[in-house]
Parts: C-alpha cells; sequence; structure tokens
C-alpha cells in the first residue's frame, strides 16, 4: 500500500503544483479516461498466460482502463501499425511521469541481490522492446509480447517465480479504428493472491483502500503514457 500510495501522491502533487489543484487533476483524469469492471468474458481470462500466473482461477481485482484519441494526434509513423502502438503505450506507463515515484523507490530501496541485470531507470525503460523474460524495478517481469498485446507480471518480485500471497498481471494493448479515426488505449489488470484458497463464490482479497488507490493509479499511468504516442 505504501509504495502505490507514494507513487500516486507524488504524480497527482507533482504535476499539479499542489493540494487545490488535486481535484481538478482527479476530474480531467475522470473526464478523459474511463475504467470498468472486467467480466470473466474478456479474452485474457482465456489466454494461456492467464492459465499460468493464475492456475487455481482464484478470484482477482479486474478491470480496465480505456482512453481514446484521435488519429490524427498520433505520431504519422504510428497510425497504420498496432503492434508498433502498442509497445510505444507500454513504454510509455513505464518511463513517463505516472510510473517516476515507483520507480525510483524500487531503486532507492528495493534492489536485493539477483536483481543487478533488472532495468532499473525509466531511460532506459523508454527504450525496451519488452520482450518475456525483461525484469524491472523487482517488481515487474514481461511474460508475454505477442505484438498487438503485452502481458507484465506484477504484485512481487521476480525472484519468486512461483505462486504469490500477492500477485496480479497487467495487459497492454493499442488499436487502431480507422472508421472512427481513433487510437484506443486500454490496460487491463487482475490482482490477486495466486497461493491462496478461496471459497467458492469469494471475493478478490484486495483491501478497499488498495483497490481506491490502485483504480486511481492505473488512470494516472495510462494518462502519462499516452504523451509517448502523440504526434
Amino acid at each position: 500500500m505504501g509504495i502505490i500510495r507514494t507513487a500516486l501522491l507524488t504524480s497527482i502533487y507533482g504535476v499539479t503544483g499542489g493540494v487545490a489543484s488535486v481535484s481538478a487533476r482527479m476530474a480531467y483524469l475522470a473526464a478523459t479516461t474511463s475504467i470498468v469492471d472486467l467480466t470473466k468474458a474478456d479474452p485474457i481470462f482465456k489466454t494461456k498466460t492467464y492459465a499460468r500466473y493464475n492456475p487455481k482461477g482464484n478470484p482477482a481485482l479486474q478491470d480496465v482502463v480505456i482512453k481514446r484519441i484521435p488519429l490524427s494526434k498520433i505520431r504519422p509513423e504510428l497510425r497504420d501499425d498496432e503492434e508498433a502502438l502498442t509497445l510505444e503505450f507500454c513504454r510509455g506507463v513505464w518511463s513517463r511521469w505516472g510510473f517516476w515515484a515507483q520507480s525510483k523507490f524500487h531503486e532507492r530501496y528495493d534492489k536485493p541481490p539477483g536483481t543487478e541485470n533488472y532495468l532499473w531507470r525509466t531511460a532506459d525503460l523508454a527504450a525496451a522492446k519488452y520482450e518475456p523474460g525483461l525484469k524491472f524495478s523487482n517488481h515487474f517481469e514481461v511474460v508475454s509480447n505477442e505484438g498487438g498485446e503485452i502481458a507484465v507480471r506484477c504484485g512481487g518480485s521476480p525472484l519468486q517465480a512461483g505462486l504469490r500471497d500477492s500477485d496480479g498481471l497487467v495487459f497492454f494493448r493499442a488499436r487502431i479504428d480507422r472508421e472512427a479515426q481513433l487510437a484506443e488505449f486500454t490496460l487491463k489488470s487482475a490482482l490477486y493472491s495466486s497461493s491462496g484458497t478461496f471459497a467458492e463464490g469469494a471475493g478478490h482479497p484486495v483491501p478497499p483502500k488498495i483497490e481506491f488507490l490502485h483504480k486511481w493509479y492505473v488512470r494516472i499511468l495510462v494518462a502519462s503514457a499516452v504523451a509517448n504516442v502523440k504526434a
């Protein structure tokens, strides 16, 4: 909770300049992004990636942030290439101001032995190809990259490869709607305990305060990321 809270507050205060502007910034995020719960019918729950990292099918906090931008505002070289657009969107999530505070926290306080080959600097994350196996900030690992969609495991250190009390997956995708002349960006997340045992019909284990912070943080990540694809 401390990491997410610090990252959230630093992002909001850092770009607004003070308490008086926080409500305006949150209103802007609410107006320019949407967040909705994912249903079990969503394609990510049918992927091999999801089955591998949540093999028990444990309950998850699952949602998607959506942001749409006119194609005319997208960099010309990305307007006809969904794979390139997805990569630049993913790069933007991890290299822009939305993730800066969390990246600095991990770099300073969370570098145990065995993480020497991980990426830590946002400048390096801005240039990464996000191929499977990439690990960064001792909290994230790319577990799938099919071109049109990139999946990152979160919730704990990549040093713990097995099931975890705190676990999760984040899926990034960009889609080009030529008929509507829009680019649509989605960040789908599922947070769960992959190691836990739950009664049938149980809800997800994420505490309400963490859920609240999460829903604003993922909006911030998307809002900051799209600057990476704009002309």
